[in-house]
C-alpha cells in the first residue's frame, strides 16, 4: 500500500469515527462520543494531523470524564473537528 493510499484510509476511518461521535452525542450517549473522540485523536496523531489532534484533545476536555454530563461548548468542539477534516480534505480512492 502506498503512502497516499494509507493517508486516504486513515482519513476515511477518522471520518467514520467523527460521524459516529456526532450521532452518539445527538442521541445523548456522551460516553460513546468520548470513546470516538479518543479514537479520532489516536488516529489523527498516527497520521500526523496535529491540528486535528489538538481539536480532538480539546473536545475530549469539553466532553469531560466518562459518566458525567459534558461541559458547555462541546458542539463547537465537534464543529472544530469537522472544520479540520474539511481543511485536510478527502478524495476517495
Amino acid at each position: 500500500m502506498d503512502r497516499n493510499e494509507e493517508s486516504i484510509l486513515a482519513i476515511a476511518e477518522i471520518l467514520r469515527d467523527s460521524a459516529a461521535m456526532n450521532d452518539a452525542a445527538l442521541a445523548g450517549d456522551f460516553d460513546e462520543a468520548r470513546f470516538r473522540a479518543k479514537l479520532i485523536v489516536g488516529k489523527a496523531d498516527a497520521a500526523g494531523h496535529s491540528d486535528l489532534v489538538r481539536a480532538g484533545a480539546h473536545l475530549m476536555y469539553t466532553l469531560g470524564p466518562m459518566g458525567t454530563p459534558p461541559h458547555s461548548g462541546y458542539g463547537a468542539g465537534m464543529l472544530r473537528i469537522a472544520n479540520e477534516l474539511d481543511r485536510i480534505g478527502f478524495t476517495p480512492l
